[in-house]
């Protein structure tokens, strides 16, 4: 996979799109940062009930945030594949709806779950299971487009025989990143907000490439 190549294709795209894709990694920045800052103000207050308070919310922001960024998954491949743009807030919220809710929550919760039952055995199967698992969202979009009711690791599956022989590919692809996303955090932050978009058009172009369309049909 031609990496410059893909980055110039997301720019391409991207161009004249900015003022969108700033939008929507802002909102949902935002939405992340409050699911995922919430909990604290219960933390620590020396009050077991409200202690666990604290962990459902924790839990429950888990959730919602492993369904939004799903949805900016689905939002990013619907723009590079169509050149069409959602709504900012349909955008964030596409894991919610059109039938999506109940596939897109099992999917997350069990990429999750599993990877996380990797890395409790070594941090580097963990790793290596994320990069299987990397394409599970964009799969699933493209199965529920086709009008398919996928069963609950369907996409999951279907990524691991994807990402066979890709991983370090993908892996060598986000690492070109980090410059980028240095710049970003030097910048106080404000340049990710064209920097995260940058990298999910990216993404979603390497999963058109490498999938094409046979999850599709």
């Amino acid at each position: 996979m031609d990496r410059a190549a893909l980055k110039k294709m997301a720019k391409g795209q991207l161009k004249g799109n900015w003022g969108w894709a700033v939008c929507l990694t802002l909102v949902s920045a935002v939405i992340l940062g409050v699911l995922n800052g919430w909990p604290a103000f219960f933390m620590d207050s020396g009050d077991n009930s409200i202690n666990n308070v604290a962990v459902v919310l924790d839990v429950f922001g888990g959730i919602l945030g492993g369904l939004i960024t799903a949805g900016i998954a689905y939002t990013y491949l619907k723009f590079v594949d169509r050149k069409e743009k959602a709504n900012v807030f349909s955008g964030v919220f596409a894991g919610f709806t059109k039938g999506r809710f109940i596939p897109t929550f099992l999917t997350t919760f069990l990429t999750a779950l599993f990877a996380a039952l990797w890395t409790l055995l070594l941090i580097i199967p963990g790793i290596i299971k994320y990069y299987s698992y990397a394409m599970a969202p964009y799969i699933l979009k493209d199965l529920l487009d086709a009008g398919k009711e996928p069963a609950p690791t369907e996409a999951i599956s279907k990524s691991k025989e994807l990402m066979n022989g890709h991983k370090w590919e993908l892996f060598v692809l986000e690492l070109s990143f980090i410059g980028w996303y240095l710049l970003g955090f030097v910048t106080l932050g404000i340049g990710l907000l064209w920097v995260v978009p940058y990298y999910n058009a990216v993404h979603a172009d390497y999963y058109r490439a490498l999938a094409g369309d046979q999850f599709k049909n």
